[in-house]
C-alpha cells in the first residue's frame, strides 16, 4: 500500500495543475492566484448569468423588455471601458481599479434581489433593468485593466495552454453549479429560489475579488501611464490597421449575434416551455462541450495561432440560429447547445488572445477599452433591431437574419486575418 501511495504522491507532485511548469518564477504566483480567481468567478457566474432572463420573465417582463435589458446592459457596458482605462492609467494601479469595479458589480446584484420587495412588479422590472445595466457597466469598467494585466501575468508562449486550461476549470465549475442553481430555483420558487441562487453568486463573487486583490501587479510603463486622453484611445485603434479593421468587422459579427442572442432564452421559455431546471441541465451540456472546446482551441492557438482558431470556430457559428427552426420541445435545445458550447469556447479563447496580440503593448489597455466600447455599441443596437424583427416578423425571421449576418462578419474577418495563408519557415539559427 505504501508503494502505491508513494507512486500516487510522486505522480500528483509531477502533475502541472496550474500549468506553470517551465514558467519564469516571477510569473508563477500571479498565474496561480489568477487560476483560483477564475474558478471562483465561474461558480459565481453559474448561479446568476443563465437565470437573469428567467428572473425578469418570472417577474412579468415582456420579450421587448428582455431586449431592453440586454441593450441597456450593452449601453452601460459601452460607456464604461474608456473611463476604466483612463482611471487605471492615471492611478497606475490596474489591479485596484478591477477590484473596486467588480465589487460594485456585486453590489448591483444584491440590489436586484431587494427591489421586488420595495416597489410594484412593473416598477421592479424597470429598476432591475437599470441595475443589471449598471452591473454590466461596472464589469466593463474593470475589463480593460483586467485584460491588460492578464497579458502581463502570462507570457505570450504560454497563453494558449494556460488560458484554455483555466477556462476548462471554469467550465467544469459551471458544469456542476449551473444545474444546481436551476434546482435551487425550482425547489424554492419565486422569489426565494432566485434570492438563494443570486446570493450564492454574490458570496463567491466577493471571494473571487478578494483573491484577485492578492495578484502581484507589474508596474505600468511611463508611456502607458501618460496615455489618458481620448486621442490616445483613437491612436490605439488607428496606429494598427489590422486591429482597427478587426474591431470594425467584429462589430458586424457582434451586431448579428445580438440580433438573436438575448431572445433564445425567451423563445426557450415562452415557445418551448422550458423551466429553470431544464435550462440548468441544458446549460450543463453546453458547459461540458466548452471544456472540450477550450482544450482543443487552446492547443490550436499555441500550435496554429489565434487567427486560425478564431476563423475555424466562427465558420460554424452562423449555422447555430438555423438549428432552432425545427424545435418543438424544450429538450431539443440540446442539439444546438452541444455544438454551441464547443464553438463559442474557441471564439472566446482566440478573440481574447487576439486582443492581447494585435495592439501595441504600451497601449494595450487603451486599445482593449476602445475595442470593448465599439463592441458595446454593436451589442446595444443588435437586441433593439432583434426586438423589432420579432415584433413584426417573428422569431424564425430573427434567427435567420442573425445567421446570415454572422456569416458576413465571419467572412470579413477571414479576409482580414488570412488564417490559412502559409507562414514563412523559421530562419535557421
Amino acid at each position: 500500500m505504501s508503494k502505491i501511495a508513494n507512486t500516487l504522491k510522486a505522480r500528483f507532485k509531477d502533475f502541472d495543475f496550474y500549468l506553470v511548469r517551465g514558467v519564469a518564477p516571477h510569473y508563477r504566483r500571479g498565474m496561480v492566484i489568477f487560476w483560483w480567481y477564475g474558478f471562483l468567478i465561474a461558480i459565481s457566474a453559474a448561479f446568476i448569468d443563465n437565470y437573469v432572463t428567467l428572473y425578469a420573465l418570472a417577474l412579468g417582463a415582456t420579450s421587448l423588455q428582455v431586449g431592453y435589458l440586454s441593450s441597456a446592459s450593452s449601453f452601460m457596458g459601452m460607456l464604461a471601458p474608456i473611463p476604466g482605462a483612463q482611471w487605471a492609467a492615471r492611478w497606475g494601479k490596474r489591479k485596484w481599479v478591477v477590484v473596486i469595479a467588480f465589487a460594485l458589480r456585486r453590489l448591483m446584484e444584491l440590489l436586484t434581489l431587494i427591489v421586488p420587495f420595495l416597489v410594484p412588479a412593473q416598477t421592479a422590472i424597470v429598476l432591475i433593468i437599470v441595475l443589471f445595466a449598471l452591473r454590466a457597466g461596472f464589469g466593463n469598467l474593470g475589463t480593460p485593466p483586467w485584460s491588460s494585466l492578464a497579458g502581463d501575468l502570462v507570457p505570450l508562449e504560454w497563453r494558449g495552454r494556460y488560458f484554455s486550461g483555466r477556462k476548462s476549470l471554469m467550465a467544469m465549475a459551471s458544469l456542476l453549479c449551473v444545474p444546481l442553481a436551476g434546482q435551487v430555483i425550482e425547489w424554492w420558487g419565486l422569489p426565494r429560489g432566485y434570492q438563494i441562487a443570486f446570493m450564492t453568486s454574490i458570496v463567491f463573487g466577493i471571494a473571487a475579488v478578494t483573491f484577485y486583490a492578492f495578484i502581484p501587479e507589474p508596474p505600468l510603463s511611463a508611456a502607458a501611464r501618460h496615455e489618458q486622453s481620448i486621442n490616445a484611445f483613437w491612436k490605439s485603434l488607428t496606429e494598427n490597421r489590422t486591429f482597427l479593421l478587426y474591431t470594425l468587422f467584429s462589430m458586424v459579427f457582434h451586431f448579428a449575434w445580438q440580433v438573436s442572442g438575448p431572445y433564445f432564452g425567451v423563445y426557450q421559455v415562452t415557445e418551448l416551455g422550458a423551466t429553470p431546471q431544464i435550462v440548468g441541465f441544458i446549460s450543463t451540456a453546453g458547459a461540458l462541450t466548452r471544456v472540450f472546446g477550450q482544450q482543443y482551441f487552446g492547443r490550436a492557438v499555441d500550435k496554429r495561432g489565434a487567427r486560425w482558431a478564431l476563423i475555424i470556430a466562427m465558420l460554424f457559428v452562423p449555422i447555430l440560429p438555423f438549428m432552432w427552426f425545427p424545435m418543438t420541445n424544450a429538450w431539443h435545445v440540446l442539439f444546438v447547445t452541444i455544438p454551441s458550447g464547443f464553438l463559442w469556447a474557441g471564439y472566446e479563447i482566440a478573440n481574447f488572445n487576439l486582443q492581447l496580440e494585435l495592439p501595441i503593448p504600451e497601449r494595450r489597455t487603451q486599445a482593449i477599452a476602445a475595442y470593448t466600447t465599439l463592441i458595446g455599441l454593436a451589442n446595444i443596437l443588435g437586441p433593439l433591431a432583434g426586438g423589432v424583427i420579432i415584433e413584426t416578423l417573428g422569431y424564425k425571421w430573427n434567427f435567420g437574419i442573425s445567421g446570415v449576418g454572422r456569416l458576413i462578419g465571419c467572412l470579413m474577418l477571414w479576409a482580414l486575418l488570412k488564417p490559412f495563408a502559409r507562414r514563412p519557415a523559421p530562419s535557421p539559427n
